[in-house]
């Protein structure tokens, strides 16, 4: 509560600075409307509508409606976009002081260039002006997929890979229980990995509560800072309604038995529970949205039993002067048993006697507040404060002898368009950490960073995209550590439905608390702290182009290099009793990702297909890193036919060559099929799901078996 209230004080103070010295346009017009299916008729959730050549614009609610005020008198040109339909151009006058009323309907396609994002420069773009690698899995390819956690979602995306429980981008991050992430994880566009370990969460929000979420693929530090080496993760979540609207989710499952006998270990049924509901409705100016869920299963194992609870809330204010204030908060409890390894390969789903009983409980709370304001159709910025505190935990029962890390953060921003050419955001952000445990000692570090990014586009077909950000990070009494992070690139397109694309930038993250001072473990087995941890710096290199075929294709092919230097790693030591992070002198990734959609039998039959083939070595060894893949795909037809859907996943992922405890152990290549089925009534959807359908036996981390094959029912409703 007293981090709640500092934040509300600190916004405000916050706000004054900022804008103190910035004139406020007068209120105009206002444009409300909705975006429909030109087909169909339904609500297009997520829907970017843009006035073009200025800052105004809006995202479409749960419903399809979306509102644009203090639009100034004369003409104007509203563009409309969606994932998977074409974008679609409105006229439209307003009058002073006046309100328009519109209804927009798009057409589908498969081309995915017309796509609006905003993680690649922090302002909205199309994909095909982008100059970054970008995907995004949207909030209907959720819900087809019935998926219970987020970090599932991610495994459908080109290049990205779930390595244990490390969602790995290009090959980025290996597998690391205890190191930091290389991957920078946002929720709405808000820094949300802990200040101790630097990893991500993945638990703190609902999955329900997501309506896109956008990964960018590269070296993007010179727009969002230490952590974002490899690349950019931003969850989206959804906004409140103008009218009620509940949303609701009660999914049920059982495990199967085990494909080897010997693995059998319990006569008992186990099963998973996943309750989701969700309330939203606007008060005049003022929006809100409230959602809860529960998670319960036994686990297909020994040790597997987890119980997770969630409660999130957004309000959404629109305040007279063209203003926006937006504050949102998530809470996550989670309680779970500990399975590190098996006890033998022939007992694959038992744990050592030791480990048996073995449990820690988790928890994290993100807040944040947003003050925006649109000083005139050219200008508008933002003012940012936000709370980070999380107990993530660790893989070994010593978990209670951590106190949550603590992160807090603010943000200032401006976007300006000084002409219809030119596009330029600049903005600096601040962010402070503060961490406690025995095994580490009490550290406190600050960081702040200045950042410039500009989109020019110098004609219809060639845009240019430049940014630099100077990252500074400081704990207290240790040296500063510093860099200049400048990323350029481009998109060009030939002629019609052929886009042109490259990108090179520098990437920096700074060694975490636990990476330099971790001392932890047993009398068997011991980390070791490495204080003189060097950061981490990477260049990265990446070209592509996509390419759509009328309205029934789109591929995109990428080839890319990322260089690595200093690159932090768990080594085990000579002893082999004891391991330590160190710096490996440099490395080298470089790869081809490959994407294809393709829609047939108007837009009832479509089918996606993805794969990566990376290299990932040592450079001055020539050896595979730690716990990279080689090669990664997946492979998702579906099915639409009045109500009735169905669909599959294939996912693959070679085997991993290289590991580092149990090298002798046999390694299998990953290779799942998840297969769905269900029927919409009126706003009721029923479904059944098969998850590891041909209870396919590999790991997922050394001696950790992956989930054996499940049976889900589940129903879902959207009023």
């Amino acid at each position: 509560m007293k981090g709640a209230v500092a934040m509300i004080k600190g916004l405000r103070v916050f706000v004054i600075l900022t804008f103190a010295m910035a004139g406020c346009a007068a209120a105009s017009g206002r444009i409300s409307g909705r975006v429909l299916d030109a087909h169909s008729g339904a609500a297009l959730p997520g829907a970017n509508v843009q006035i073009m050549g200025s800052v105004y614009g809006a995202i479409c609610d749960g419903q399809g409606y979306f509102t644009i005020p203090g639009v100034p008198a004369g003409p104007h040109r509203l563009r409309a976009t969606y994932i998977g339909y074409q974008p679609e151009i409105y006229s439209i006058h307003m009058e002073n002081d006046k309100k328009s009323s519109i209804q927009i309907r798009l057409k589908s396609t498969v081309i995915q260039m017309h796509q609006v994002v905003v993680t690649g420069s922090r302002q909205p773009e199309t994909l095909a002006s982008a100059a970054g690698s970008i995907s995004v899995m949207d909030r209907t390819s959720i819900r087809q997929r019935n998926l219970l956690r987020t970090e599932e979602a991610l495994q459908l995306v080109p290049g990205v890979a779930l390595v244990g429980e490390n969602i790995n981008i290009r090959g980025g991050s290996g597998y690391n229980r205890l190191g930091g992430s290389r991957m920078l994880v946002l929720l709405d566009e808000v820094p949300i990995l802990t200040s101790d370990l630097g990893e991500a969460n993945w638990n703190i929000v609902p999955i329900t509560e997501i309506e896109r979420m956008e990964v960018l693929k590269g070296a993007a530090s010179s727009l969002y800072g230490s952590g974002a080496l490899s690349g950019v993760v931003n969850m989206i979540t959804k906004a409140p309604t103008p009218a009620w609207s509940l949303t609701f989710r009660q999914a049920s499952g059982i495990y199967d038995e085990p494909s080897v006998p010997e693995w059998k270990w319990s006569d008992k049924l186990r099963y998973y529970h996943r309750t989701d509901a969700g309330l939203s409705r606007s008060f005049g100016p003022v929006g809100l949205r409230l959602a809860a869920s529960r998670h319960q299963s036994t686990g297909d194992r020994e040790n597997g039993r987890v119980e997770r609870w969630y409660v999130s809330g957004k309000a959404a204010w629109q305040l007279p002067n063209d203003a926006m204030l937006t504050f949102f908060s998530t809470y996550s409890w989670e309680d779970r048993e500990i399975f590190l390894q098996w006890l033998e390969q022939n007992r694959a789903l038992n744990v050592p006697s030791t480990d048996r009983g073995d449990s820690y409980t988790l928890s994290g709370f993100v807040g944040y507040a947003v003050y925006q304001q649109v000083f005139s159709p050219k200008l508008s910025g933002k003012a940012r404060l936000s709370y980070n505190q999380q107990l993530v935990g660790v893989p070994f029962n010593i978990t209670s002898a951590f106190t949550p890390a603590i992160g807090a953060s603010g943000e200032w921003q401006f976007t300006w368009r000084p002409s219809e050419r030119h596009s330029i955001s600049m903005g600096l952000d601040y962010k402070r950490d503060a961490v406690e445990s025995e095994y580490y000692g009490k550290r406190v570090a600050n960081g702040i960073s200045p950042y410039f990014q500009e989109i020019w586009t110098v004609s219809q077909l060639l845009h240019l995209n430049a940014g630099v950000r100077w990252d500074t990070y400081q704990l207290v009494g240790d040296s500063l550590e510093m860099q200049v992070s400048p990323k350029i690139g481009f998109s060009y397109q030939p002629w019609y439905g052929t886009v042109l694309h490259g990108s090179f930038g520098r990437g920096f993250r700074a060694a975490t608390v636990v990476e330099r001072f971790i001392t932890a473990g047993s009398k068997d087995f011991k980390a070791v702290p490495n204080p003189k941890l060097q950061p981490e710096r990477s260049i990265l290199v990446d070209v592509g182009v996509r390419q759509s075929v009328s309205n029934w294709a789109y591929g995109e092919v990428t080839w890319f290099f990322n260089r690595y230097k200093n690159l932090i790693e768990p080594t085990l030591l000579a002893s082999q009793l004891k391991a330590q992070f160190i710096n490996y002198p440099e490395a080298r990734i470089s790869g081809l990702e490959v994407e294809g959609r393709l829609r047939f039998w108007r837009d009832r039959l479509n089918l996606q297909a993805t794969a990566t083939w990376m290299d990932p070595r040592q450079t001055d060894t020539d050896e595979i890193l730690l716990y990279r893949p080689r090669f990664i795909a997946s492979l998702s037809p579906s099915l639409q036919w009045n109500g009735f859907s169905a669909g599959a996943d294939y996912r693959t992922m070679s085997r991993i060559e290289k590991v580092a405890v149990y090298p002798l152990d046999e390694r299998v290549p990953t290779r799942i099929w998840d297969v769905r089925c269900g029927y919409r009534f009126g706003k009721i959807d029923v479904q059944m799901v098969v998850r590891n359908a041909l209870n396919y036996n590999y790991t997922v981390s050394e001696r950790v078996l992956g989930e054996i094959r499940n049976f889900m029912f589940s129903v879902s409703g959207d009023f």
